[in-house]
């Protein structure tokens, strides 16, 4: 890769990098089901040592209004309806800007892991924080966050396809942008008083460690076509500037 190129995008993690990465999904992957079958097993007591600590949170939005106009802001973006159309527009701007690759990355971190997500949900099938009205739908699904794994699985995906498709010399503030956003959506869920702090923890547990799976596939499949793409661009560069 030359100085050019070198100078205008971030390089990709190497392709030897893949079995780590994935390592460290699985890890994350099983913190968070063992998360999971405690609150399973142990719901009322996993609730009684979260109830300090969701109380405390829920009390800084109900005495902030502009907290919990920030939080609402946060749960209405990353909320599915939201999510879910940005990620389709997303990935049909990356396929007609021929990096269909990334649309794959983003649509597997994504969409499958919200089927990771609502799997987990109905098997642990907790209940909610007692306040608040939950509808039907909503009851006994409390673990894992919906929205937190949403904020994880989607928009720090996002971010990370922002940070290596784009010029990092404002790629990397964009990246750390977005993916602030959707870790501060899990947060969000908890100055609402939707899901409980272990939700929130599980999701953020079970949505990183899918995400790096992802990742890992990603990068094991297709580093090393991308770089050369790169490779050969920058070479076009260094013409185009020398002529």
């Amino acid at each position: 890769m030359n100085i050019e190129e070198e100078s205008t995008y971030l390089p990709l993690p190497d392709r030897s990098r893949s079995p780590k990465f994935a390592l460290a999904g699985f890890v994350l992957l099983s913190f968070g089901a063992l998360l999971g079958v405690t609150v399973a097993i142990q719901e009322p007591w996993m609730n009684a040592r979260d109830l300090p600590t969701n109380t405390w949170l829920r009390d800084l939005g109900v005495s902030s209004q502009w907290l919990a106009n920030v939080s609402d802001w946060l749960s209405w973006i990353g909320s599915g309806a939201r999510t879910v159309p940005i990620v389709l527009t997303v990935s049909v701007l990356l396929v007609i800007f021929r990096k269909w690759q990334w649309a794959l990355f983003l649509l597997a971190s994504s969409q499958l892991g919200f089927l990771v997500s609502n799997s987990v949900k109905y098997l642990v099938g907790r209940d909610r924080p007692p306040w608040g009205e939950f509808t039907a739908r909503q009851t006994g699904t409390s673990f894992p966050s919906g929205h937190s794994f949403t904020g994880i699985a989607s928009w720090v995906a996002i971010g990370i396809i922002v940070l290596y498709v784009f010029p990092k010399r404002w790629s990397r503030a964009a990246c750390g942008l977005i993916c602030t956003m959707g870790i501060l959506v899990g947060v969000s869920r908890l100055i609402l008083a939707r899901h409980w702090v272990t939700d929130v923890l599980g999701a953020w547990l079970l949505a990183s460690g899918w995400l790096l799976l992802v990742w890992a596939g990603f990068l094991w499949l297709f580093e090393e076509r991308l770089s050369a793409e790169h490779d050969d661009q920058g070479s076009m560069i260094g013409k185009n500037t020398s002529n």
